[in-house]
């Protein structure tokens, strides 16, 4: 490519520049006024900007200290004087130098917001990590309440099978006791008619022996009178 076609292409990139520039200058040059929307805008830099009651360096300051980064309402701007009609929150109107004013916050206000932003996040950062402690504490605790639980259960669980187990003893001691006692009222029932069997045996052998003695005696007396005679008869014979 030769030198004169380089030269060419620098005019070709430079020529929208050169357009951008023109129609930047014819702005400028050309005395209008611009209605903008109501925006917020903010006092740029560290220092204090005065808000005068119209759109010139002439007219009376109505308020000397408007801060770097205070909030204002946008009304209008005018090009030629380079003033920005105004409002503040407490609804003071007034002009304002343009090259003030800044559609984002100063950085030292960003910085601010932001350090406060970090702080506030810090403090929920660690007022969360505390309740998170809490809660780990609490679930740790409640992790040893149901282990423990657990045990007891366990244990109730031991003793209330034992206790069946006595309870079916009992129950079993309990039937074997009513079971002694009923063979005992019947050994006690047999044991009474022994007796009684006995007492009538006693008496009627009582009864046998009294006959027995009395029948005896009887015979011996029957002899006892018998026998003199037959001795006498026997004799009588003897001397017949």
């Amino acid at each position: 490519m030769k030198k004169n076609d380089f030269k060419f292409c620098a005019h070709l990139t430079s020529l929208p520049l050169l357009l951008a520039c023109c129609v930047m200058t014819a702005l400028l040059l050309t005395p209008i006024e611009i209605q903008a929307e109501q925006t917020t805008v903010y006092v740029s830099d560290v220092f204090y900007v005065p808000l005068r009651s119209g759109n010139s360096n002439k007219h009376r300051i109505i308020h000397r200290g408007l801060k770097s980064g205070t909030p204002l309402t946008l009304i209008e701007s005018d090009l030629e004087t380079k003033l920005s009609r105004v409002t503040t929150s407490t609804g003071i109107e007034g002009w304002i130098q343009s090259q003030y004013l800044s559609e984002t916050m100063i950085a030292r206000t960003q910085l601010q917001d932001i350090r406060a932003t970090d702080k506030s996040l810090r403090r929920e950062l660690q007022s969360r990590t505390a309740n998170e402690t809490q809660l780990t504490e609490a679930i740790r605790q409640s992790q040893q309440t149901l282990k423990q639980l657990k045990k007891n259960n366990q244990a109730l669980e031991t003793e209330l099978s034992q206790i069946k187990k006595l309870s079916a003893n009992a129950i079993n001691l309990d039937n074997n006791n009513r079971k002694l006692l009923q063979n005992n009222e019947m050994l006690k029932i047999e044991i009474a008619e022994l007796q009684a069997n006995n007492a009538r045996l006693a008496d009627k052998s009582d009864k046998e022996w009294f006959l027995r003695g009395a029948f005896a005696v009887f015979i011996g007396a029957i002899l006892a009178i018998a026998l003199p005679r037959l001795k006498i008869k026997s004799r009588a014979k003897e001397w017949s």
